[in-house]
């Protein structure tokens, strides 16, 4: 028979605290992946990096947290994890010192957007975490059979969610072929009602957006184009906004996508799913007039738009 291993009141402590941040940073990893565009565009705000870079970095992070958090439960490369989890904590903490500071954000995205935190509370959230890793710190790994395996399963569960299932917007256009399709009989019959004289898309390049006001993947799509536009500096009187739904909803819509300076003009329900085939948010791409390309949500690159506006 083997023996029941016993703990001790400090030891069993030490084990719920251990165990209690590592499923803290797997939560933390997994709220940010259910909203990753905007934790990218978070980061992107920064005005540090390209879009695409912005999308590698929210990757790693994540990649990071599920990684150290398994390993914190499983107790294997212990030490080197302790390590390399603290540092990130204390780099996680000087950035929200930094946002506190000269940003005033209300959501640090530290929790993604499901659960919002300020930057102040996930401050002390991450000194309290801070102050149990100091706890905690002279622990040994378990010793176990199949400790490798331990390890490369943690480090493929840790790696496939953010890149394999979540690939980078860029990455995923390469690979998959933009099939959106647009009625351009619809479009055109739009154009040209009375109603739409004072839209001009006929001399130079404009990108126009089919969105609704109630769908998160338009408003996600609207905040990515606004950071685009505003980080390489580009003609706001370039994108119109063709929208549906609520008349009354469109000032919040502006406001949480920083789109209060884009052109919107209101649509019927019908005309924009004619147009869009029930597809939103769709994207076109016009050149003097003509329709040259489409796009979604996710073939919606910041290299696109960035190429077609200038």
């Amino acid at each position: 028979m083997t023996k029941e291993r016993s703990y001790t009141p400090t030891q069993l402590l030490k084990l719920i605290i251990r165990i209690g941040i590592g499923v803290l940073f797997i939560v933390s990893a997994i709220l940010k992946l259910l909203s990753l565009d905007q934790f990218e565009l978070y980061i992107y705000s920064f005005n540090l990096m390209s879009l695409t870079l912005c999308g590698l970095v929210a990757r790693v992070v994540i990649a990071c947290e599920l990684l150290f958090g398994i390993l914190l439960i499983i107790k294997v490369k212990y030490k080197l994890v302790w390590w390399l989890t603290l540092l990130m904590l204390i780099g996680f903490s000087l950035l929200l010192i930094y946002v506190i500071l000269f940003r005033h954000d209300d959501n640090c995205h530290c929790m993604g957007e499901i659960v919002k935190l300020k930057p102040s509370v996930s401050l002390i959230k991450n000194i309290v975490i801070i102050a149990l890793m100091l706890f905690i710190r002279k622990e040994d790994d378990y010793q176990f059979r199949g400790k490798t395996l331990a390890l490369i399963g943690a480090f493929i569960a840790a790696i496939v969610p953010p890149f394999v299932l979540f690939p980078i917007d860029d990455v995923y256009s390469l690979f998959s072929k933009n099939e959106l399709d647009y009625n351009e009989t619809s479009f055109n019959a739009l154009m040209a009602d009375s109603t739409m004289q004072e839209v001009n898309l006929d001399n130079g390049n404009y990108i126009v957006g089919i969105v609704s006001t109630g769908c998160p993947y338009c408003k996600t799509s609207c905040l990515k184009v606004s950071e685009i536009v505003a980080h390489n500096q580009l003609d706001t009187s370039r994108i119109v906004y063709f929208v549906w739904g609520d008349t009354t909803a469109l000032p919040s819509y502006q406001e949480e996508t920083k789109t209060e300076s884009f052109n919107y003009v209101f649509i019927s329900a019908i005309q924009a799913v004619r147009i869009a085939n029930g597809h939103f948010p769709t994207y076109l791409f016009m050149q003097n007039g003509d329709v040259v390309k489409t796009a979604d949500l996710r073939h919606l690159t910041e290299k696109s738009i960035v190429e077609h506006l200038n």
